[in-house]
């Protein structure tokens, strides 16, 4: 074998063994969009994902098998069968996603993804469109620490994982720029970047996490800023007549 062409295979493994190995939950992989289709209790799940480029020409050389880890991190809380898997797209045969129950079909939300997905189109035989999920609403700032505590805690507990805020206390700074979140020797803080179009949840083990802002301004009154994720991190409530 020519020294140039070891070289480059070299480069490959040592850019894809993150995937292939130990590591299947860093993200040399994100999922771009997740299609579900409805087939009666069951689902097909259509997985669409980016690659950065030397990890696609591993598999382009070596075959897409080594994806396995990585879907099986996603999606470990289903159970599912592999029907394809490629360099572009996985399909998945998920088993009993929903139940039948007085002429609908109903799947309960916050099963949850091994991380966040961008976006989930969802198709149902009861209608030719899909219903499209993308962000998801965590909470009004201006009634954090107050009404909607909860649910940022909701959020950080059961979306993030953040199991430490269970007892947590929540604060806001001077200038209402910055939401601490603290408990005995753990802590996160969401920034309110000045533009006030994102914001930025940082927590003390050094996980990073962008958040989207969209402010309402009504008439007579401050702009309300709200604040969204970026990414899925759970299915949502899902029901249709048969």
């Amino acid at each position: 074998m020519k020294p140039a062409l070891v070289l480059i295979l070299a480069i490959l493994l040592a850019s894809i063994l993150p995937l292939a190995e130990s590591a299947p939950e860093k993200r040399s992989l994100d999922i771009s969009s997740l299609t579900i289709t409805f087939d009666k209790t069951d689902a097909i799940f259509t997985v669409n994902y980016d690659f950065d480029r030397l990890p696609k020409m591993y598999l382009l050389l070596f075959g897409s098998k080594n994806l396995e880890p990585k879907i099986r991190y996603v999606f470990a809380n289903f159970d599912y069968d592999i029907k394809k898997i490629d360099q572009d797209q996985a399909i998945l045969r998920v088993k009993n996603f929903s139940r039948f129950e007085k002429g609908y079909y109903l799947h309960d939300s916050h099963i949850k993804f091994g991380e966040g997905i961008k976006t989930i189109y969802i198709y149902t035989s009861d209608s030719t469109e899909p219903k499209k999920y993308s962000g998801m609403y965590i909470f009004n700032w201006d009634s954090v620490p107050g009404s909607e505590s909860n649910k940022l805690l909701g959020f950080l507990k059961d979306d993030l994982g953040l199991d430490w805020v269970e007892n947590a206390r929540i604060t806001k700074n001077e200038d209402g720029k910055i939401i601490h979140i603290f408990a005995e020797e753990k802590s996160a803080e969401i920034v309110l970047q000045d533009t006030k179009d994102s914001a930025v949840l940082i927590t003390s083990d050094g996980q990073a996490y962008e958040l989207l802002v969209k402010q309402v301004k009504e008439e007579n009154e401050p702009p309300k800023i709200y604040l969204y994720s970026t990414l899925i991190y759970s299915t949502p409530n899902i029901y249709y007549r048969s």
